[in-house]
């Protein structure tokens, strides 16, 4: 993977690259919809990856190909936010400048030739693995690589936030930073708490599929989610449920909606199956890590609500979740990945089916829609 990149990197640019960079998507393993709340998440770096081979350039000057995807250039000397004609992507690129710029770090123009196999769109963050990229970028090229993991994943929401006009927290940015098994508490948000796992998985693989059902035109069904998360936490007296009791929320249970009771219900439940699911991990219990896996589907289902659209089982994420479980005969764990009402469910499919689930998958959602993958460990090369 490295030398081919940076052997491509010299036939386009007619220059030795400076060095070689990789970041991994990512998949959510537990803690579905907790952190915008300051909740706890289990999330792993995966070995789908972004690649890119790159080098310093002067005058601010950013060049990117992206192999078989686009080819731009944008100026830097002006970090501001500006609605962008050359390429999305450039976006990103001007963001996370403009935080290195306001938080007192250097950046400057460089060359870039990046490969990616983190699929647009499948609920494995191609955006915030792409962040990570550039980030690594500018900390080699212009900070002698001294920005810390968590600023630069701060970098990337910055500019996933300002600049690309989508809200999201900060877990898909350290999951895609952090290699390997990612436990992730939010209690403060502005320095989570983080704890590396490296736990192979003996006898399962993971298996993401997309189930190909956009995203486009969901967001109000996110934003309910944590709408009615937060209108429970203030019923309750406080700004998040992080902050709030199980006690706290039975007592104020007929004065919520069902949708802000639910919600928060399943907040308080995941974030125990977070904590169940770590010591599983680290006592390698993999019976009880699947048992907290299946639990999290099922409160996603029954209580978040995220499984279907308007309670349309066909083509849903839960029909998905039911085909996959199927496809295993029941024996390892689905659940959804990211979001939910779209995109993709990550599987955890015993070695002894995984023949016979990728073949009745494949059947289903097409070789370019389910891909077998890995937990990222260390930069693959």
């Amino acid at each position: 993977m490295k030398q081919e990149l940076l052997e491509k990197f010299e036939k386009q640019f007619g220059k030795t690259a400076d060095g070689y960079v990789q970041s991994g998507g990512r998949f959510e393993m537990l803690g579905n919809h907790t952190d915008h709340n300051h909740g706890k998440t289990l999330a792993s770096t995966c070995s789908l990856v972004i690649e890119g081979a790159y080098s310093k350039e002067e005058n601010d000057l950013v060049k990117l190909v992206s192999e078989g995807q686009c080819e731009f250039e944008i100026s830097l000397n002006n970090t501001d936010y500006v609605e962008e004609t050359v390429d999305k992507s450039a976006c990103f690129i001007r963001g996370i400048a403009d935080y290195f710029k306001k938080h007192g770090y250097a950046y400057g123009g460089f060359s870039v030739y990046t490969k990616s196999s983190v699929p647009p769109g499948a609920g494995v963050s191609s955006s915030a693995a792409f962040e990570i990229l550039l980030g690594k970028i500018f900390n080699a090229l212009y900070n002698e690589n001294k920005v810390d993991i968590l600023t630069l994943c701060k970098a990337g929401q910055y500019a996933e936030n300002n600049y690309f006009g989508k809200k999201s927290g900060l877990l898909d940015q350290i999951a895609c930073a952090s290699m390997g098994v990612s436990y992730i508490d939010f209690a403060n948000i502005e320095k989570p708490q983080i704890e590396i796992i490296h736990n192979s998985f003996p006898g399962y693989q993971f298996v993401i599929v997309d189930t190909g059902k956009s995203h486009a035109e969901l967001s109000h069904l996110y934003s309910s989610i944590t709408s009615d998360m937060w209108n429970a936490a203030k019923k309750m007296g406080h700004e998040f449920l992080r902050e709030c009791s199980r006690e706290e929320l039975e007592n104020k249970r007929f004065e919520l909606t069902e949708g802000e009771y639910n919600r928060a219900k399943h907040f308080f439940d995941e974030n125990d199956r977070v904590e169940k699911g770590l010591n599983c991990l680290k006592n390698n219990d993999f019976a009880g890590f699947l048992a907290c896996v299946r639990g999290s589907e099922a409160s996603s289902r029954n209580l978040l609500k995220n499984a279907m659209v308007d309670d349309v089982y066909e083509g849903s994420l839960a029909e998905a979740i039911d085909i996959s479980n199927a496809a295993m005969d029941n024996l390892g764990a689905s659940k959804i990945n990211g979001g939910g009402f779209g995109g993709s469910i990550i599987c955890i499919v015993p070695d002894s089916k995984i023949n016979q689930y990728m073949r009745i998958m494949y059947d289903r959602y097409g070789k370019n829609h389910v891909f077998n993958v890995s937990i990222l460990n260390e930069v693959k090369e």
